[in-house]
């Protein structure tokens, strides 16, 4: 962005009111100019003379006037909003060289509360008709009619027009650059805000008008101290692990004096618990270590992964399988979908695995025909220490923290981590990651 324009920088108050001022002043030149400087909105009024020609049959001023003319059998009716002007008549008689008799002039009449001049009263010279007025003329045993409308300058509405669509167009620019100037950093806000781990996020950056620099401030001081707490939390939770392995240590050896049958049942019992700390010290440590990320061929890990645990007897295969480039690191990733196996064979007794590249992302699915989870809970599935088997059988139900762990892999590779059940039974886990171009 321009240094220029960063130093200055007014409030979103400061711009709204300055736009809608330039537009309400421009709105008011152009006013003015079309009121002193343009056209009248009307056609200009018909001199006497002129209204003479036309009962002689000649063609209207220049403007916009309407002439209708016809025969009647006697003078039309006076209506309420008309007058008989009867001096100008007269006028028009003398120029006909006719005499007055013979011709009468119908007008609009003033306003009710403006006073009504005497038709009997003499009129200026030279006087003007406009509005709607109405001409009769003696012909024979009839009358020619003549009604003329004055109607709108065309010339006033094309000018006005003009002036308004030129104030739109010139105001356009400055107001979308104004919008631009503010909601950008807005825009920007509401993403870092959207992320899934906004403490892992860049900090912001301090731009647009000052109250949604002070916002970004706030924002990326809230972000540090959620990081620093998490931090804390992490490093306290793993060093409170780290130091039950000691004491499990000291009761297995001293679990060697017990006779075999409670040693064994007591020794399976402090494997629980050691392994139980292990995936806490794994769940606690996810996404916390700054491990390189390099190209990785996705595929090849699926596959390598479910030959290997086949291999071990469990029915894991590949049904559908296509190569995928990302960038990431290949152990945490496998750790990822070997979880996902995992919970699979555990519930359902098999896996199968399906690899799809659509719209510059991949997705590995794994499927199983286990009995699924209610619909109620399944958002739950990657809630730490949550299972979905109700017992706390570890050789049935886990720990519940394997999915959360996989969780925190596809975050921190930008991924997606999602649960469906199917249509024909079973449970569909599925991980969509972006592709390396």
């Amino acid at each position: 962005m321009n240094p220029r324009l960063d130093r200055f920088n007014p409030s979103i108050l400061t711009r709204i009111v300055a736009l809608v001022a330039a537009t309400l002043l421009l709105a008011l030149g152009a006013m003015m100019l079309v009121t002193f400087r343009g056209p009248p909105p009307h056609a200009r009024p018909m001199m006497l003379g002129e209204a003479a020609a036309l009962m002689q049959g000649t063609a209207p001023p220049v403007g916009s006037w309407t002439v209708t003319r016809y025969l009647s059998d006697r003078i039309p009716d006076v209506e309420a909003d008309q007058q008989i002007d009867a001096p100008n008549g007269a006028r028009i008689a003398a120029m006909l060289h006719r005499p007055p008799a013979d011709i009468v002039l119908m007008r609009e009449a003033p306003p009710r509360n403006m006073p009504r001049p005497d038709p009997e009263a003499g009129g200026p010279p030279h006087a003007l008709l406009g509005g709607t007025f109405l001409m009769a003329a003696r012909s024979g045993t009839g009358w020619q009619v003549i009604k003329v409308r004055q109607g709108a300058n065309s010339n006033w509405y094309a000018i006005t027009l003009s002036l308004m669509a030129g104030i739109f167009i010139l105001l356009l620019l400055p107001a979308y650059w104004v919008a631009r100037r503010i909601t950008q950093p807005i825009r920007r806000l509401a993403e870092g805000a959207s992320t899934d781990r906004p403490e892992h996020a860049e900090p912001l950056p301090l731009k647009g008008p000052p109250e949604v620099r002070a916002v970004g401030v706030a924002y990326n001081l809230m972000r540090t101290r959620i990081a620093e707490y998490l931090g804390e939390r992490t490093a306290m939770l793993v060093a409170i692990a780290h130091d039950l392995r000691t004491p499990m240590t000291r009761l297995s050896f001293r679990l060697e004096q017990l006779p075999d049958a409670p040693r064994a049942r007591a020794q399976a019992d402090v494997q629980e618990m050691r392994a139980m700390v292990t995936t806490l010290l794994d769940f606690m440590r996810e996404g916390t270590d700054a491990t390189a990320r390099v190209r990785i061929d996705l595929s090849a890990i699926v596959e390598t992964l479910a030959d290997d645990l086949a291999d071990m007897g469990q029915d894991v295969a590949v049904t559908q399988s296509t190569r995928a480039v990302v960038r990431g690191d290949a152990v945490a990733l496998r750790r990822c979908i070997g979880n996902l196996v995992e919970n699979a064979v555990r519930y359902g007794g098999m896996a199968r695995l399906a690899i799809g590249v659509a719209g510059g992302r991949v997705t590995v699915m794994v499927e199983d025909d286990g009995p699924g989870v209610p619909e109620a809970t399944i958002d739950r599935l990657c809630e730490p220490f949550y299972r979905g088997e109700a017992s706390r059988n570890r050789e049935t139900g886990g720990v519940g923290l394997g999915l959360s762990i996989a969780r925190n892999i596809a975050d921190s590779h930008s991924g997606r981590l999602a649960f469906a059940n199917r249509a024909e039974g079973g449970l569909r886990a599925s991980l969509t990651l972006p592709l390396d171009r």
